[in-house]
């Protein structure tokens, strides 16, 4: 076997796109929490987005990642497992769907075992599927640290507030995200009890129920939602449902890539967000220590 190279080895330096939008940087007292989406927020993403927004395949970059499999995979046509991976991923939503989930997360291991059985491919370890999925998703959709992240989690981290995350988002996105920041989420400030992915629970954005498991969590370390300023790039998933958990909210409008308001005017957008930030730095701007 061929194991997957350290995620950060598989990724090139990517640049915001500027937005052309101006910040609105009110200053928010009583913040104890702040929280962050993190593709197109906290990483710029080639796709605005993780991959699975994206109902498309790259043959290309299943081509990248089946030979870690080595000898097993050497006769597997790369063209037939991206036609199996997209049938899997529809699939499993649907069967989520059909449990009465609104908005279906997948969980991305079992669609790739999925995968790997229905093509016959024997032996696969549970981290030989990681190392496959993992350099698929690098291939597809290619991230980086969006411009002053570190800077502005040293700053949280020193001003003692802990910071959390909600995010449509998979198994791999926090060992991305630390193989690119070379040190761990709990290194750079981030608490175990303030990170919801949707994997985990197979649901996803705009769905409230990551905010709810946020808000629930701070709840019973009592803090009011009032006190967590949740920063995210899309108006749908990220301003509206924070809000209507009462969270204060940051739409990040640094990356033209990522930036979503759907048919909003953005007048509109800019009005139900709290803060409009164009640049991560921006945060200690917001947050007003007390």
């Amino acid at each position: 076997m061929t194991m997957a190279a350290d995620p950060s080895s598989m990724l090139a330096p990517l640049a915001p796109i500027a937005t052309g939008v101006s910040p609105k940087l009110p200053k928010l007292e009583g913040i104890e929490v702040v929280a962050f989406d993190i593709y197109g927020t906290l990483l710029i993403s080639a796709a605005g987005d993780i991959s699975l927004t994206d109902d498309s395949v790259s043959i290309d970059s299943m081509e990248r990642a089946m030979p870690i499999l080595g000898e097993r995979a050497e006769a597997i046509d790369c063209g037939l497992i991206a036609s199996y991976y997209e049938e899997a991923i529809k699939v499993h939503r649907a069967k989520r769907r059909g449990e009465g989930i609104n908005y279906p997360e997948v969980e991305i291991r079992e669609v790739w075992r999925d995968i790997i059985d229905r093509a016959g491919i024997n032996g696969v370890s549970p981290a030989d599927l990681e190392s496959v999925a993992t350099t698929y998703e690098c291939g597809v959709n290619p991230v980086w640290l969006m411009p002053h992240v570190l800077e502005v989690m040293q700053w949280l981290r020193e001003a003692k507030i802990p910071m959390g995350i909600v995010s449509n988002a998979q198994f791999y996105t926090q060992p991305i995200f630390e193989s690119l920041a070379g040190t761990s989420f709990k290194t750079l400030g981030f608490d175990d009890n303030f990170l919801e992915w949707s994997f985990q629970v197979k649901e996803g954005k705009p769905s409230r129920v990551l905010y709810e498991r946020l808000a629930e969590s701070c709840e019973v370390r009592g803090i009011d939602p009032r006190g967590v300023f949740y920063v995210g790039n899309d108006l749908q998933k990220d301003i509206l449902p924070a809000h209507e958990v009462g969270f204060l909210t940051g739409l990040f409008a640094g990356d033209k890539r990522s930036l979503r308001i759907g048919d909003v005017p953005f007048e509109s957008a800019v009005s139900l967000a709290d803060a409009v930030i164009t640049d991560l730095n921006q945060v200690r701007e917001v947050v007003k220590l007390g």
